[in-house]
């Protein structure tokens, strides 16, 4: 009889030893990359990025000079009428401004200046486009991983898979860690891999059939940084549906919950608090937070007319500008740390503890 068998045939009396750790890495990455969803929904994505780059190529051609003279006129009667604007404001807020041109422009006087490419209709401007594309790359970055985070726990866990894992590896926190982690990375490696191929085709796109425009070296850093947060918001959401549906025991679970809450709250609430005319609704939805995270700050203004401040200091109410306050990204990154702290860290406890028989 081999040592193997008399292994297996001798009562448990001490913890097997430990894999090597590397073994348990190499094993969940391969059972997360076999799982027929992941590759369907890969697949999807892929499809949706291809579409998205046909119809951008579609609806785009390189501007002729009749466009760009258009497009010029428009910018310098747009700027005509915004340096007409600015210096209105700036007189309202000169001592000597009579009460009706302080009311006419109580905030700080800005001047922002249009250029010609802002005015080409039908031709794809990478500059003024690809920030907005950004922003829906982590829409889907972060559907994604919320799909995939599910259903990697959810699916063991409710079929038994994760039992008979734990018959093999009997360390319970070690095991959900590593599987924790092997997610991680993997939606982490392949969203800096969408995200580079993803911005870098649409700078080709407009390379051969539309326009780069300017991009400096600040606009650069804002792509690269937008980008980055929506890497980080799609690993955020993976950690919290994985930690749902640990929780939950299904994939179910983390789907129900995200229904449940953006129709129940997201949904209803905000319709309720409009009708009721509520103050600031805006710091109790996660949207907000979400926009923070991703534009750097997300700013909304007070509905109660008693508070508002002064442009000129008397306390005039003909003066009165509603109060606003701004969430920052720092504010959204408080609040999301709080949701992975009670999340993750309740899904690791209750595993701990739990009968997954």
């Amino acid at each position: 009889m081999s040592t193997d068998v008399l292994e297996q045939a001798a009562p448990p009396v001490a913890t097997p030893p430990a894999e090597p750790a590397g073994s348990l890495v190499r094993a969940e990455l391969r059972r997360l990359l076999s799982r027929r969803f992941v590759q369907i929904l890969t697949a999807v994505m892929i499809g949706a990025f291809a579409v998205t780059v046909g119809v951008t190529m579609a609806g785009s051609r390189t501007p002729t000079a009749a466009d760009w003279s258009s497009a010029t006129e428009q910018a310098q009667q747009v700027n005509a009428a915004n340096k007409q604007a600015y210096d209105e404001c700036t007189a309202a807020h000169a001592p000597d401004a009579s009460s009706t041109q302080r009311l006419r422009y109580p905030d700080k006087c800005v001047y922002v200046e249009a250029a010609p490419e802002d005015f080409l209709y039908d031709t794809y401007v990478f500059r003024t486009s690809i920030k907005g594309l950004v922003g829906f790359l982590a829409a889907y970055l972060a559907l994604f991983g919320f799909l995939v985070g599910a259903t990697f726990i959810g699916a063991e866990m409710s079929s038994g898979g994760l039992t008979n894992l734990l018959l093999w590896r009997p360390q319970r926190m070690t095991v959900l860690g590593t599987k924790l982690g092997v997610l991680l990375l993997a939606v982490g490696a392949f969203s800096v891999l969408f995200s580079a191929v993803y911005i870098g085709t649409f700078y080709g796109i407009a390379s051969a059939t539309g326009y780069v425009g300017t991009v400096s070296s600040e606009l650069v850093q804002d792509i690269a940084l937008m980008a980055g947060r929506g890497i980080g918001l799609a690993l955020i959401v993976t950690a919290l549906s994985f930690g749902v549906a640990t929780i939950g025991r299904h994939t179910a679970a983390a789907l129900g919950l995200l229904t449940a809450y953006g129709v129940v709250w997201e949904g209803g609430l905000r319709i309720i608090m409009e009708v009721v005319r509520a103050n600031l609704p805006d710091p109790w939805f996660l949207s907000t937070y979400v926009g923070a995270w991703m534009t750097g700050s997300f700013e909304f203004y007070s509905r109660d007319p008693s508070g508002c401040y002064y442009s000129d200091g008397s306390g005039d109410a003909s003066y009165c500008s509603p109060d606003h306050y701004t969430v920052y990204w720092w504010h959204a990154a408080a609040v999301f740390l709080a949701l992975l702290v009670i999340v993750v860290g309740g899904a690791f406890a209750h595993f701990r503890k739990r009968d997954l028989t």
